[in-house]
């Protein structure tokens, strides 16, 4: 893979990611590659040189800690580095507590397959907007190609975590491939711009573009009001059509950390319109624990064990409870079974050394259930998505369980009580 002046150990080599035109950005898994030959093999070194010989394309590497090089870069550069040196001074820079040689993983949109041909990997999404507040509130959207206007569809919001945005939760989790497979709309709503000065990661250049947050509190804007203002837009209401045909007793919440931390809230608080919710790395918050929930409501919770980020045990400092005491509470709210149905995944990636297990809390009011997903090793990640900061910092993504596919096998059948 590197060029003849800068021969190098790729050893370390995970994902390769190359765009010759910059029209599309392709992932590539280095390993797999190389394991498998033949057609895929050949597809990688083809994307790859096709790329470095053109004046606008560009080559990444991400290693197997999760750090990013841009390597086309370097290697136009005057005087480029070998990748052993680029990566002992990404450590050196880490050790000493400096973060601005971190770059995050890019979002790509087309993968590698072993034919050595591309496979779409998200969809370019819709943009929509709606002035609430004296702020202009931004979502972005995917319609499934399957949709004629006809049939009623369900509708599924995800909500990103701190300093990012509704890209950003596209390209973290990519629903948008589930929802042209299953059959529904899927919805990334921006979150609230951060206040200056607040936040964990003030460095631009780890994370560029807009960053926003979920407000889960009482206090300052109330993103609970523009997502409920957002769905009857969408979905429309009793008395006004929305802009799809939505089956509104199938709206669903999704999140990552802080977007999973607000979807508990929205499970308490907005469950009129909301049917159910998945919670992922965002536990509950004790200021929604307060809390009365409207009416019992499924809810199905998925953090690792190992999260540097929101700690298994809670987090002082954001005002979460511990995962064991978020399902305790749900399982008291909803009435269900304190014996959980076990499941153990097998594992399906030999190298990747987290485990998942599943227990489902069931017979609840209105069968209701709460669902746990501790993935054993996991950090502050979604399953099966990018790993987009190094592991130093953010932890292990698994590739132990499509949790996208997981989940929505879980909240498919869920209706909005009557």
């Amino acid at each position: 893979m590197a060029d003849k002046e800068l021969k190098t150990d790729l050893s370390q080599l995970k994902y390769v990611f190359f765009s010759p035109d910059d029209e599309h950005l392709v992932r590539a898994d280095y390993e797999k590659a190389v394991a498998t030959g033949g057609a895929m093999l050949s597809g990688l070194q083809r994307g790859y040189a096709d790329a470095l010989s053109s004046s606008s394309g560009v080559v990444y590497f991400q290693d197997s800690m999760g750090f990013m090089y841009d390597w086309g870069k370097n290697v136009r550069s005057p005087e480029p580095m070998d990748w052993d040196r680029m990566r002992s001074e990404m450590m050196a820079a880490l050790g000493a507590g400096d973060v601005s040689k971190i770059m995050p993983s890019y979002p790509f949109d087309r993968h590698l397959k072993e034919d050595g041909s591309l496979g779409v990997a998200c969809y370019p999404l819709q943009h929509g907007s709606l002035e609430l507040d004296g702020l202009t509130r931004n979502y972005y959207y995917y319609v499934p190609s399957s949709y004629d206007g006809k049939t009623p569809v369900p509708l599924v919001f995800s909500f990103h975590g701190i300093h990012s945005s509704g890209n950003g939760q596209q390209s973290l989790t990519k629903m948008d491939i589930l929802a042209e497979k299953e059959g529904f709309i899927m919805v990334y709503p921006d979150g609230q711009p951060i206040p200056e000065g607040m936040g964990i990661l003030q460095d631009t250049s780890m994370i560029a573009g807009y960053q926003g947050l979920w407000n889960f509190t009482d206090l300052g804007l109330s993103d609970l009001k523009f997502i409920s203002v957002l769905i009857d837009k969408l979905a429309g209401t009793d008395t006004s059509e929305g802009e799809y045909n939505i089956d509104r007793t199938r709206v669903y919440a999704t999140g990552m950390s802080n977007g999973g931390i607000f979807s508990h809230k929205l499970a308490i608080e907005l469950s009129d319109k909301i049917a159910a919710v998945a919670c992922v790395t965002g536990p509950l918050a004790r200021i929604s624990a307060a809390k009365v929930p409207a009416r019992p409501i499924t809810v199905i919770q998925a953090s690792g064990d190992a999260d540097p980020i929101i700690d298994w045990n809670g987090n002082d400092a954001l005002g979460t409870l511990p995962v064991d005491d978020t399902i305790a509470w749900w399982i008291k709210n909803n009435q269900t079974s304190t014996t959980p149905v076990v499941e153990e995944y097998p594992p399906v990636e030999p190298n990747d050394p987290t485990r998942v297990i599943k227990y489902t809390y069931a017979g609840g009011i209105d069968n209701t259930k709460v669902i746990l997903y501790r993935i054993k090793g996991m950090g502050h990640t979604w399953p099966m998505g990018p790993q987009y900061l190094p592991i130093p910092l953010i932890g292990n993504v698994s590739l132990q369980i499509d949790l996208n596919q997981a989940i929505w096998d879980d909240l498919k059948d869920v209706r909005l009580p009557k």
